[in-house]
């Protein structure tokens, strides 16, 4: 396969929702080029202080409609019917009509209210964090990152440069990956309350339901905020830790044995993290560019290519897994199935698994700090002996 441009192979057709809040987010961010220099404290503390107001705002919101939803409810069934005491199922059919009527209208409004608190979030992280939003087709792919993270959008679900991401995971799991990913903001939320209302109305909390039901609505929506808000962050700091991590490679080549074992073996995470993260893609792209590769496709060959890294001369060997290192803290904490290919990778090279200096390097992209920047490729292979 040829070159192609990096964001129609992230999502070839962005929907109508994903291009009028790409524009949105372009109006807050005017950035063309990523930055040159690590994030420093001010501008750190200034995506802190945005991630915690849209947390804040989410959870006002919260309040407010689980009050109104807990306050109606109340009155609904103490004011009007008296507690429902001895009406039938037929006879209460009015009020539950009602109840849903008044708790759908109450739910979309602040669902509609959380799609904008986020999107807004994501707009002022993606420029505090230096993210560029304009002028290539780099830039392009990061604002469809962007959106989908702020929409709640799943990962697209097809090949990425010739890698299937989902090439081990069932069919099944797909399809109920898909309908989670639906219920997540907007059906997640209105059947919590409707869950949380049935449960609290059968005990002696009844009367006291428009002051519990807000607090746990605030609390659902502070989680979804934040994760939202979380992984715009780490998606808006990914150019610059990439682009870093390039500049090394330009000054200090790998041989060609090395650069086939770093594609492969980052055909193969993907893989098995069984997503497709902007920031891989990005990453990807970056390698082809700096390894001089015309033909922007793999097709991932692990088994052999694993033999291949053990083979590696030992600086080579460092490089390479640092490289690898890289590309699983840009894309989240390192647990899970992405911990499992790293230790993978280190047993093929008969090192032991480098937990804390993985933490570490998580911790300084999460900062916006250059990714391992304290250590030379010296210092690099002292921390796998």
């Amino acid at each position: 396969m040829a070159e192609a441009r990096p964001d129609r192979e992230y999502a070839p057709q962005p929907s109508v929702f994903e291009r009028w809040a790409a524009r949105y987010l372009q109006r807050h961010n005017r950035h063309q080029a990523i930055p040159r220099r690590a994030r420093d404290d001010q501008q750190l503390d200034a995506i802190r202080r945005t991630l915690h107001r849209s947390v804040a705002w989410s959870m006002l919101a919260g309040i407010l409609s689980g009050g109104a939803i807990g306050a109606m409810e109340w009155y609904m069934r103490e004011g009007l019917l008296d507690g429902m005491q001895g009406m039938s199922l037929r006879e209460q059919l009015p009020y539950w009509t009602g109840f849903f009527v008044v708790a759908g209208v109450i739910s979309a409004v602040e669902i509609a209210f959380l799609y904008w608190n986020a999107l807004r979030g994501v707009g002022t992280i993606s420029r505090q964090a230096g993210a560029p939003l304009h002028a290539s087709p780099k830039a392009r792919l990061v604002l469809l990152g962007l959106t989908r993270v702020a929409l709640e959008f799943p990962s697209p679900r097809h090949r990425i440069y010739g890698i299937d991401p989902y090439a081990q995971m069932s069919r099944w799991k797909l399809s109920v990956m898909a309908v989670m990913y639906r219920m997540k903001v907007g059906v997640s939320s209105f059947l919590l309350r409707v869950l949380l209302r049935r449960v609290l109305g059968r005990v002696a909390l009844r009367g006291l339901l428009p002051l519990v039901m807000g607090p746990l609505y605030a609390a659902w929506n502070a989680i979804i905020t934040w994760r939202i808000l979380n992984k715009a962050r780490e998606q808006a700091l990914g150019p610059f830790a990439i682009e870093a991590q390039m500049e090394s490679l330009e000054r200090d080549p790998l041989s060609e044995r090395a650069r086939q074992v770093v594609l492969h073996s980052f055909g193969a995470l993907i893989m098995a993290n069984q997503d497709i993260h902007p920031n891989h893609v990005y990453l990807l792209l970056r390698l082809f560019e700096t390894f001089g590769i015309q033909e922007h496709s793999i097709e991932v060959d692990w088994p052999q290519q694993r033999f291949a890294l053990s083979r590696l001369e030992r600086q080579e060997k460092h490089r390479v897994l640092d490289l690898l290192i890289t590309a699983t803290v840009i894309v989240g904490r390192c647990r899970s199935k992405r911990k499992r290919f790293l230790e993978e990778l280190f047993e093929a090279c008969d090192m032991a698994y480098p937990a804390e200096k993985i933490r570490r390097w998580r911790r300084q992209f999460m900062n916006g700090q250059r990714i391992g920047q304290r250590g030379s490729h010296s210092t690099s292979a002292q921390a796998y002996a």
